[in-house]
């Protein structure tokens, strides 16, 4: 787990709070609307926290109507099935845009605005997830 606060800014990350880990963890899936217009999808699953946009990159679906099958996340238009951790959709190589997630030492869960990315994350090393919660 990561430390800070909610609401910490600094020229590298802009985080959001979007709720205590065991209510997160409870609510499973639902939509966080951030600068007032992007809608991010919040997924709990497997231990892990996770943030996509919530608008399908294919045919504008909300993915938070989607289910979430093998550690993906299946678009309800047309069965994308992007990884909940890096965005990626293998059948398409295309990626779902994500947002690195932390839980602070206060239990407290929080996407990075800023660190809203395109690109398989997996090959820039990142990791998008949480530590399990």
């Amino acid at each position: 787990m990561e430390g800070g606060s909610a609401g910490e800014a600094d020229a590298v990350h802009r985080w959001l709070d979007v709720g205590d880990v065991a209510e997160v963890t409870k609510r499973r899936k639902f939509v966080v609307v951030a600068d007032g217009e992007a809608t991010i999808v919040i997924v709990a699953h497997d231990g892990g926290v996770f943030a996509l946009d919530n608008v399908c990159i294919h045919r504008q679906r909300e993915l938070v109507k989607g289910v979430v099958l093998r550690d993906r996340l299946v678009c309800p238009g047309h069965q994308w099935a992007f990884e909940l951790a890096t965005g990626w959709e293998a059948v398409k190589e295309e990626c779902q845009p994500t947002y690195a997630v932390r839980v602070t030492d206060t239990g407290r869960v929080e996407l990075d605005l800023a660190s809203r990315t395109t690109t398989l994350a997996a090959e820039q090393g990142d990791d998008r997830s949480t530590p399990h919660v």
